[in-house]
């Protein structure tokens, strides 16, 4: 094989390398969303919110500009949280959870979407999504299926709501106790999440 010829298919699979990449956009999520943990202990129940939230979705470029339908933009959501952001409105609950999800050890919490199907809506803008990811918690991970639902309003924005249904002990979180083991947190907790994907943030992503 000539060197010409070499360098011929070397040159094709670089534009065809860069030709994908370009038809990717990432954007990140409006202020806007949230995510928090909510639990139930041998008391009351309790919740844990996220002040800080990292969240990434990877859009076909192509289908932005053409203005497709929501379920056709997706191609990727990355999620990560420090473990650390996480308030539940007490100063040694907070410790209590820090301590059970292994923070020095595994400062984030991530989840990863790998792959999704969607679910035909009765309305035009509404839609949801069946999807599998890895959740990624205390240093161990586990698959994960979980069912979003969202709405695209009339300038284009996407509003995703759903909830994560987590057994502590699948990643070998022992649940937290507290005044001498006399509280105990309940195995079974629910990661609960609003994401926001705004219109203008989608345009400013495709034109980069």
């Amino acid at each position: 094989m000539s060197k010409t010829y070499m360098s011929a298919i070397a040159l094709v699979a670089l534009v065809a390398s860069a030709g994908g990449a370009q038809n990717t956009a990432r954007v990140s999520v409006a202020p806007e969303s949230k995510l928090w943990i909510e639990g139930t202990s041998t008391i009351h129940d309790w919740t844990c919110k996220a002040t800080t939230l990292d969240a990434a979705i990877d859009v076909d470029a192509a289908a932005v500009q053409l203005a497709e339908s929501a379920p056709k933009l997706l191609k990727k959501v990355q999620v990560k949280i420090p473990v650390q952001s996480l308030k539940c409105g007490h100063g040694g609950m907070d410790n209590n959870m820090y301590k059970a999800l292994k923070a020095d050890q595994t400062p984030e919490i991530s989840y990863i979407m790998a792959t999704f199907e969607a679910v035909a809506a009765d309305e035009k803008n509404d839609f949801t999504l069946r999807t599998v990811g890895t959740l990624s918690l205390a240093g161990k991970e586990n698959p994960v299926t979980v069912e979003v639902q969202a709405h695209r309003l009339a300038d284009g924005t996407i509003k995703a709501t759903g909830t994560v249904p987590v057994k502590m002990t699948d990643y070998g979180i022992q649940p937290p106790t507290a005044v001498f083991g006399r509280i105990k947190a309940g195995n079974d907790v629910k990661v609960k999440f609003e994401l926001t994907l705004g219109a203008k943030a989608l345009a400013s992503a495709v034109e980069k």
